[in-house]
């Protein structure tokens, strides 16, 4: 299979390694960085750099970019594409993506569309901290877009080639609604509680509880300020919600309420359970 890969961060360095690496599929890589593309040659991200007559015999194309870069790739690219061929994304918002692939579709019955979201990701952002091992373990979230049994399963098998264990499919709603709280709002927390003055003193008082909760603190601002204003009427509810938490802390922590805190504590613990049992289960289906 021949893969059309645009932009070569990260996750796109990631895949192409991933999937170079897994199958003896082509990839071929484009991005807006020069630099980008010699260090995908070299890390053997790319099978060799994509060019518009490449594109037009590649069989998937795989869009590694923010959101409103990919949706005017999307306007930009499909009256390159062939026959058959199937267009798929990695963007960590999915309601406008989709929609634009719904609009495309009618304009280009003959191409596949279907939205994705690999759960997988670091700190660091640019192909420098790509690895093969990115996605092992992780899944993948897909939202069909009017594409056929063929797409779904060329897109499902190029993430489980990448390392993906498992798929969930979702509507790009469901999506930005379960998103918005499993990952951005993190992002949130975390850039919010390091900004504390006491961080710069940290060293020598901190373990394992500082380390985890500031590690997504070090994100791409650009990237996330995107993806935050662009889901923001699930993110905000999100973050309002977490406020009204935390106030019923701080009102037992002032009152010295030993009663009221210990039952706040007991249901965190309760609610952790309950989150990892999910998981498990979930995993058990899988398998």
């Amino acid at each position: 299979m021949k893969i059309a890969l645009f932009g070569l961060g990260l996750i796109g360095g990631s895949l192409g390694r991933a999937v170079i690496k897994n199958t003896d599929y082509s990839v071929y890589g484009k991005d807006v960085d020069s630099e980008a593309v010699l260090k995908a040659r070299m890390l053997n991200a790319i099978t060799d750099e994509l060019t518009d007559e490449l594109l037009g015999k590649c069989d998937l194309i795989v869009l590694s970019v923010n959101p409103r870069i990919a949706i005017k790739l999307l306007e930009e690219i499909c009256p390159k594409l062939k026959k058959g061929a199937t267009v798929t994304d990695c963007c960590g918002n999915k309601r406008g993506i989709v929609n634009k692939m719904e609009e495309l579709h009618e304009k280009y019955p003959d191409i596949g569309f279907i939205g994705a979201h690999p759960m997988a990701g670091r700190e660091f952002s640019g192909i420098q901290h790509s690895t093969a091992k990115l996605f092992e373990h992780s899944y993948v979230i897909l939202t069909p877009v009017h594409s056929g049994i063929k797409d779904f399963e060329k897109v499902k098998g190029f993430f489980v080639a990448a390392g993906c264990e498992g798929t969930v499919l979702a509507s790009a709603e469901e999506h930005d609604e379960m998103i918005s709280y499993t990952s951005q709002l993190a992002h949130v927390v975390s850039s919010a509680y390091v900004k504390n003055p006491l961080s710069v003193k940290h060293a020598g008082y901190s373990a394992g509880s500082f380390r985890d909760l500031t590690r997504v603190a070090k994100l791409n601002p650009d990237m996330w300020t995107e993806l935050f204003i662009d889901n923001s009427d699930e993110l905000a509810p999100r973050i309002g919600e977490i406020i009204e938490n935390l106030k019923e802390y701080k009102t037992a922590i002032e009152n010295k309420d030993a009663v009221t805190l210990r039952k706040l504590l007991e249901s965190g613990v309760e609610a952790k359970a309950a989150a990892e049992n999910a998981m498990r289960e979930k995993r058990r289906e899988d398998k």
